[in-house]
Order: structure tokens, then sequence, then C-alpha cells
């Protein structure tokens, strides 16, 4: 995070001194059209015509392109929905710094309290179903997951990881997915 002199001028603020808050370098605002090779010290403000073209380029996330495939930016024709799968609810605490109010630049470091969550779960009955109707020796191989130290667990009731339970549970239902157009 850059902090600098205020000005309303845009002429003015080439050449001004910019500070960066958490490590107290120093860099030097320029326009980016003047020089050819810049230093490395030097930061060039986001101007309005760079937003508008960064804006127009950037690709559709919320949306399918026609073939199916992630949109990019020249992506054309009748877009398709991108399905979203909603994970579990989350209970976050509503507490905030109080030094938000005093102008601490510290503040931005804060965390919110979670509650509720284990770092570790036990799968499902319907996770436990799926992976034996698959085959504990094929999820590993398609999904990536380790045999021993993933999937076997789950099968067992043995506590894993909430971001690996959470993955794998992503990519079965993919696996699903894939596997229900086929037999369609």
């Amino acid at each position: 995070m850059l902090v600098t002199a205020f000005s309303s001028k845009q002429k003015r603020w080439f050449n001004l001194e910019c500070i960066n808050i958490y490590y107290g370098k120093k860099y030097r605002m320029m326009n980016s059209n003047k020089e050819k090779n810049p230093p490395h010290n030097v930061v060039f403000p986001l101007q309005f015509g760079r937003l508008l073209i960064e804006y127009q380029e950037h690709p559709e996330a919320k949306s399918l392109a026609p073939d199916g495939t992630p949109c990019k930016s020249d992506t054309k024709g009748l877009l398709k929905r991108a399905h979203i799968v909603a994970g579990e609810p989350r209970y976050i605490g509503k507490e905030s710094d109080h030094k938000w109010g005093a102008g601490d630049t510290g503040v931005l470091d804060f965390k919110t309290t979670e509650y509720g969550r284990s770092k570790m779960v036990v799968a499902s009955e319907e996770v436990k179903k799926d992976i034996s109707n698959i085959g504990i020796n094929k999820c590993a191989r398609e999904s990536g997951f380790d045999r021993k130290n993933v999937i076997r667990k789950l099968v067992r009731d043995i506590p894993v990881k909430r971001n690996s339970y959470n993955e794998f549970v992503l990519w079965l239902q993919r696996f699903k997915l894939l596997h229900r157009k086929q037999n369609d």
C-alpha cells in the first residue's frame, strides 16, 4: 500500500515520492508513456483510460463460452450458465477492531473470528457410498488424492483436513456429472 501527498492536479502526480506503509520503501510515481526503460523503484498511477480497457478485456467469470469452456476476453456468442456449487454455511463474528476509527494502518491485518468449524471432518454417508461405487483405486487415480491418506480415511470414518475433504467432494461432483452426461 502506497501513500503520497494529495494533489487534485494530475500533472503534479508524476515524480511525486510514494512510500510503502508496510516496508518504508520509497517509490517515484511517473507517467508510463514518458520513459522506455523505467527504473525499478517507480509506480504508475491507474488512469481511467487503462481501467476502461482492462474492464473491456476482462473475461466473464460468471458464464461459460458457447463451447462450455471458461470465457476469455475475446469470447463471442451466446454465453452459457456456469454452475456454482455452494459450500457449507460459515458463521463469522461481526466484531471489528476499534483501531479502525483511529486511522491505524495495522488493522488491515485483522482476521475475523469464525465459529463452529473444526479443522478435521469425517465423510458423509453419501460420499462414502460414492467412493464405494466408483472404487478406492479409481478415485485415487482420477482425483489425484492419495489412496491411503485421504480416500481410505474417508471410507473408514477417520477425520481428514477440511480443505482436502472439500476439494475431494468437488472432484466427486464433477466426476458424477461427467459420467452422467456420458451415459445419457
